[in-house]
């Protein structure tokens, strides 16, 4: 059952606001820069049964996203792609196309906590706060049980497997390992290539 008090965002703290999402009640973040969506529920693992969902942005073109309110990039540029008109008329003559709508998504840093990183299927560029701070590192995967373990396995792309304490916070952006992130607060990730 879902609480009547508006429960705050997992991901910035903020209020939320309740939504009807496929004929259920949902809640949806109050921030202009958060996209992220809960049942409210307390736990992380009942979000991702969220539904799916797009929306048009301010350029008029739709932009794809995860039940949880992360950007969906695969679903976006596929579907910037059956959009394309030069599909139906090749024109060498034409002018190019912008670039998909998925490109102008740019990536953002998000805060999390390191025992977070177990719940990212896809992996991505983690930045682990310390004393000095980590530098940036793209990982694969990360397993952290909290009923068994005392540190989360982060596998990084090189390979190698770290042991980190679980409740440091991080940085974590959703991007591939060809691009480096610049950014060192949360915000737009500002990726280049490596």
């Amino acid at each position: 059952m879902m609480s009547i008090t508006p429960p705050p965002c997992p991901e910035c703290s903020t209020v939320t606001e309740r939504i009807q999402v496929e004929g259920e009640e949902v809640w949806r973040c109050t921030a202009p820069d958060c996209t992220r969506r809960t049942y409210g529920t307390g736990d992380e693992n009942d979000d991702q049964d969220l539904p799916s969902y797009s929306e048009t942005d301010a350029d008029g073109a739709v932009v794809c996203f995860h039940g949880t309110g992360e950007v969906d990039f695969e679903a976006t540029a596929e579907l910037a792609v059956q959009d394309d008109p030069a599909d139906e008329n090749p024109d060498d003559d034409a002018d190019p196309l912008p670039a998909p709508a998925a490109a102008a998504w740019e990536p953002q840093a998000r805060e999390i906590r390191v025992q977070d990183l177990a719940h990212v299927l896809a992996g991505g560029w983690v930045r682990i706060y310390g004393d000095p701070p980590e530098g940036w590192r793209h990982f694969t995967e990360a397993a952290y049980d909290p009923d068994h373990d005392t540190t989360v396995a982060i596998t990084y792309s090189d390979g190698e497997v770290v042991r980190e304490w679980p409740w440091p916070q991080a940085l974590l952006i959703h991007a591939d390992p060809d691009t480096i992130p610049t950014t060192t607060r949360p915000g737009p990730a500002r990726l280049v290539q490596r």
